[in-house]
């Protein structure tokens, strides 16, 4: 009976060691050679490592930013020994742009490396992959872009009240002629004006904001001068500045909107794969606007 069982327990024998062995190997094919296998921690400092060698101030900072704004989904090793990782931003979903998740390849340390570094190689982007050396320009370029467009929406701000200040005295000065009597919101006007250009020549924010915020306290006032005082309708000249005025406040609303969504896309564009990979690391960061929607 005993010899009639041989057979069987040596094929289950036999069948369990060819089971180890396959573990063995599939385990050893996962790790790689040398059975080296990339962490989560090291992928952070895989990428500073490279930003901080383009830069003369290297920052500790990068790895915790890194994953303040991408979360590492997956990472495994290739047939090759390299790393290939897929990690998605963090930034929430909106009508513009989905949850993007994109890949990384990273080659392993090299023999002997006591420290096992890790070294970031290439990126994806619209489904491909691309050397990392080309995603610094690139960034750089499309977040420098985004970056200038805030300060140059700013400054159309500032031109922007400024041609407001004036269109609203050359409408006061026309009434002045007419009536033979200093218009009531004069004063504060010339005020407003004489403020925004001295804050203006230093650009301090907070004074051209309240600049701003006094010669909007007289838009109304120089607006209804027509209803106060009836002679002004019948006069060609005021109406044509009148309405020039009109459109300059409506020309500064539009200024404040374009610098706002100037700003709202740079902060965006800093979050979106591929950029927020690089754009802490290469000192692109988020920006406060200098006025909210309803100031």
């Amino acid at each position: 009976m005993r010899k009639r069982n041989l057979p069987s327990i040596f094929f289950f024998l036999v069948v369990a060691a060819l089971s180890i062995w396959a573990g063995q190997i599939a385990a050893q094919a996962q790790a790689g050679p040398g059975g080296k296998q990339m962490k989560k921690d090291e992928l952070y400092l895989s990428v500073a490592r490279r930003l901080n060698a383009l830069n003369e101030s290297p920052s500790s900072a990068i790895p915790n930013e890194l994953d303040a704004v991408i979360e590492v989904i997956s990472l495994t090793t290739l047939p090759d020994g390299k790393a290939e990782a897929t990690v998605k931003e963090r930034a929430p979903s909106d009508a513009a742009q989905a949850g993007k998740s994109i890949r990384l390849i990273f080659a392993p340390p090299a023999a002997g490396d006591k420290e096992e570094k890790w070294t970031w190689e290439q990126f994806e982007n619209n489904r491909r992959l691309y050397p990392v050396d080309k995603l610094f320009p690139y960034a750089k370029d499309e977040l420098g872009k985004r970056k200038q467009a805030t300060v140059m929406g700013w400054a159309a701000f500032i031109a922007a009240i400024n041609k407001q200040g004036e269109a609203a005295i050359k409408t006061l000065e026309t009434v002045k002629a007419i009536l033979k009597v200093d218009p009531a919101p004069m004063a504060g006007v010339k005020s407003a004006r004489d403020a925004l250009a001295e804050a203006a020549k230093e650009n301090r924010t907070e004074d051209i904001l309240n600049a701003y915020r006094e010669l909007n306290q007289m838009t109304e006032q120089v607006a209804t001068l027509g209803d106060t005082f009836t002679d002004l309708k019948a006069n060609d000249a005021y109406l044509r500045l009148i309405d020039e005025f009109k459109k300059s406040v409506d020309a500064t609303k539009a200024a404040r909107k374009n610098y706002l969504e100037a700003v709202v896309a740079y902060n965006a564009a800093i979050l979106r794969l591929p950029f927020s990979l690089v754009a802490y690391g290469l000192e692109f960061h988020k920006i406060d606007a200098n006025i909210s929607e309803d100031q």
